[in-house]
C-alpha cells in the first residue's frame, strides 16, 4: 500500500510503541500501515461517521489485519480508555475541532506517551492545548502535497524547557530553528498574502486604517523577521 506525503510525514513521526489510537481513521490505512511496519503491535481505528469506519474495516480486511486492528463508531475519544492507546494520532481536522477533542479526551492523552498531531488550520490552538494538557512539542514537519503545506509535530510528557512565545504558537519553534525549506516556503506564501491584504486595506482607507490592518502589519513584521533570521 502507499500512503500519500501527508500522511507519510505522521507515519514516519509515530515512534515504537505497543498501540495506536487513530481518531478520525478515514479509510484506515495509517492504522494498517503501522500495524505492518511493525511501528505498533496493534491499534484501534476510530471515526465519528459509520461511512469513514465502514472503509477502514474493508482496507484492514484486505491486508488481513482483523486481528491486530478494530475499529469504533466513536466521536473523538469518546469511546477510548485511558491506558488502551499509547500512541494517538489525530490528522486531517481543523485545530478548532483537534483542540477540542484533545480537552475533551484528556484523560487518555494523560495515559498516552506520545501524541502526532497534523491540523488543517488554527494550528496555534493545538499547540496551546499540548502545552495545556502537560506534553511538550518534541519534533515538527512539513510537506507539500498537490500544492497545498502541511504541518505535523509529535508531542511528549512533559514541559518545554523555555516556553513558546505568540510567534512560536502560531508559527511553531522547531521548523524555523532548522529553517526547514519546505516551511519556510510556506511563510513566504503567508507573508505575500499578508502584504497583499494590507496594501488593499491602505488604498481602500488610507486615512484611517483600523484595528485589522494594524493587526496584519504586526504579522507581516513578524513574519520578515521569521524569514530574516
Amino acid at each position: 500500500m502507499r500512503l500519500s506525503d501527508r500522511m507519510h510525514m505522521v507515519a514516519d513521526m509515530v515512534s515504537k510503541g505497543e498501540a495506536l489510537a487513530d481518531i478520525g481513521c478515514d479509510h484506515g490505512y495509517l492504522s494498517v500501515w503501522l500495524v505492518r511496519e511493525g511501528t505498533v503491535n496493534r491499534a484501534i481505528a476510530m471515526d465519528v461517521r459509520e461511512g469513514p469506519l465502514a472503509r477502514a474495516a474493508e482496507s484492514i480486511r484486505f491486508f488481513h489485519q482483523q486481528e491486530r486492528i478494530e475499529t469504533r463508531l466513536s466521536d473523538g475519544m469518546d469511546e477510548l480508555k485511558p491506558g488502551e492507546a499509547d500512541r494517538i494520532v489525530i490528522a486531517g481536522m481543523g485545530g478548532i475541532l483537534m483542540s477540542d477533542i484533545l480537552r475533551r479526551g484528556r484523560e487518555c492523552v494523560k495515559a498516552a506517551e506520545q501524541l502526532v498531531l497534523q491540523p488543517q488550520s488554527d494550528i496555534h490552538l493545538v499547540r496551546e492545548a499540548v502545552h495545556g494538557l502537560g506534553f511538550k512539542i518534541t519534533d515538527e514537519r512539513a510537506c507539500r502535497e498537490g500544492g497545498k503545506y502541511y504541518i505535523a509535530f509529535a508531542c511528549g510528557k512533559g514541559a518545554e524547557e523555555i516556553p513558546y512565545t505568540g510567534a512560536e504558537y502560531r508559527y511553531g519553534r522547531i521548523l524555523v530553528a532548522r529553517r526547514d525549506e519546505t516551511w519556510l516556503s510556506f511563510l513566504r506564501q503567508e507573508l505575500g498574502k499578508k502584504e497583499k491584504m494590507l496594501e488593499r486595506i491602505r488604498i481602500k482607507d488610507p486615512e484611517c486604517i483600523g484595528k485589522r490592518a494594524s493587526e496584519i502589519a504586526a504579522e507581516t513584521a513578524e513574519l520578515r523577521e521569521i524569514l530574516n533570521q
